[in-house]
């Protein structure tokens, strides 16, 4: 589902994310929980093939495009991080 010329707010996203990473996540049952605050790798157990199909799926998701040198580690360290590279890349394309 492509989102651009939509207007999304953060929760939006957030739930949107929910469902790329449910199947890269150790225990379904964190899904649910998952916040701004969540922590990719150390709170929802994702490695780098995990990771690298949620980016994937974000991109398919909200119909963007992700560069390798905007994904560092802080990127994964917090949900809303993420979200903002979003965001930005949702806006910055319309």
């Amino acid at each position: 589902m492509n989102t651009k010329g939509i207007n999304l707010t953060r929760k939006e996203i957030t739930r949107q994310m929910r469902g790329i990473l449910e199947p890269w996540v150790s225990d379904i049952d964190l899904i649910d929980e998952i916040n701004e605050e969540t922590n990719l790798i150390a709170d929802l157990g994702l490695d780098s093939v995990g990771i690298l199909q949620v980016v994937l799926g974000a991109e398919k998701e909200f119909g963007i495009s992700i560069k390798d040198h905007e994904l560092d580690s802080q990127v994964f360290s917090r949900m809303s991080n993420f979200i903002g590279i979003i965001e930005k890349k949702v806006y910055e394309d319309n």
